[in-house]
């Protein structure tokens, strides 16, 4: 997916593009400041969506957003709800309001993918949870907006719980679900070990603990003081 994201913060668009970096299947993200700069980008074509704030130097972004192919995807980010309403007259796919947080930036995202895809190919499924695959345990099924996405279990390094998600990663893609870090003990196999509130490691991946911290890949992680006696028993260390 090739995004534009236009809004005159200089800090948004570098906050959209870092929540973009997080996503799997984003090719590229460009920036534009200004409506016409945008519209100028837009026009270019090789674009497939666009994340779009309304308040905009020169070409303001309701302007904008009439001057566009209706069939090309639009994501509203603005710091206001009072366009909420009238932005479904232009078929955005879905509108967010400023300060960005991630896990609703990544049901966006979602709902833009699903735009894209043609309806033939879509998968969703609905009342999904996370389950140990019957199959030897080395995947694992968790619900991705309204998609089930597998998740290879030996290839997953990290589990980040964020709000009410939890981000699955594994090397440079990502997956973020709707689930507990509770429930993810209880269905992980033995090599996946809680570190911290905040972060389930693959032991498979983890390269080095030092300073109070483990190293998976290239990721530092803290560990919590709660959590070391049992990541010391389950390593086995030999001395």
């Amino acid at each position: 997916m090739r995004c534009l994201v236009v809004d005159d913060d200089p800090l948004v668009c570098e906050t959209v593009e870092s929540f973009l970096g997080r996503v799997e299947g984003v090719a590229f993200c460009l920036k534009a400041g200004d409506g016409v700069t945008a519209l100028q980008l837009l026009s270019g074509g090789g674009l497939d969506a666009a994340f779009l704030d309304l308040q905009l130097p020169g070409l303001d972004g309701v302007s904008l957003l009439a001057s566009l192919p209706r069939d090309l995807p639009v994501v509203i980010i603005s710091a206001s709800e009072g366009f909420g309403a009238r932005s479904y007259d232009f078929n955005v796919v879905d509108y967010l309001v400023k300060p960005l947080e991630f896990p609703r930036f990544h049901q966006a995202v979602q709902k833009l993918k699903d735009r894209l895809e043609p309806a033939s190919q879509g998968q969703a499924v609905e009342g999904a949870t996370a389950e140990r695959s019957g199959g030897g345990g080395r995947e694992l099924f968790v619900k991705d907006g309204i998609r089930i996405v597998r998740l290879d279990l030996d290839a997953l390094q990290i589990l980040r719980a964020e709000s009410n998600y939890v981000e699955f990663i594994s090397g440079d893609n990502s997956v973020l679900s709707l689930i507990s870090m509770k429930r993810l003990e209880e269905v992980l196999p033995d090599e996946f070990i809680r570190i911290h509130r905040s972060y389930i490691v693959n032991r498979a991946h983890l390269v080095k603990i030092e300073d109070g911290h483990v190293y998976v890949g290239r990721h530092k992680l803290p560990i919590s003081q709660g959590y070391k006696d049992e990541l010391m028993r389950r390593l086995r260390i030999i001395n």
